[in-house]
């Protein structure tokens, strides 16, 4: 009776370790995914109205949302956006970078420069975007499913 209960503790621990890298990987996707949504909402101001940045980054989602508090604090544009990604634990050190490199863009002094800037930054994200959409789909089943063998394999030669 106890190996069972012993048996069942061990993999459904490894079962919620498995699940909490698959969450980390979920959480990646949809935090680049969202600050690309709000990359595309600025390029949009930028292009149809020529919009300040503070403005731009209001309608710009939670991400942008939180540079535009930084920016009414008396922060750069490209301090703000620089200071938000660093509280974001989901990002990688790479999109952390592509990050950096849209924030020093953020200088251009006019519109057509922000466009181009904002441009290169939602076609950065979307290739990060689909790299984390691999890594979910391989890398999250795999250590679910090779989390829970590993523990079965344990148990088995315990038992």
């Amino acid at each position: 009776m106890f190996k069972f209960i012993g048996a069942i503790i061990v993999i459904g621990a490894a079962g919620l370790i498995g699940m909490s890298r698959y969450s980390q990987l979920y959480e990646r996707k949809r935090t680049l995914s969202l600050i690309s949504d709000g990359a595309e909402k600025i390029h949009n101001n930028l292009k149809c109205m020529c919009m300040p940045l503070y403005e731009c980054f209001l309608s710009g989602g939670e991400f942008f949302s939180k540079a535009a508090k930084k920016i009414a604090d008396g922060a750069s544009p490209g301090e703000a956006v620089r200071e938000v990604s660093y509280t974001m634990s989901s990002l990688t050190q790479e999109d952390i970078s592509i990050i950096e490199r849209f924030s020093e863009g953020l200088s251009a002094h006019n519109c057509d420069g922000q466009m181009r800037n904002t441009e290169l930054f939602i076609k950065e994200l979307s290739r990060n975007i689909e790299k984390s959409a691999e890594d979910l789909e391989t890398k999250g089943k795999l250590t679910v499913k090779g989390s829970i063998l590993a523990a079965t394999a344990v148990v088995l030669v315990l038992i």
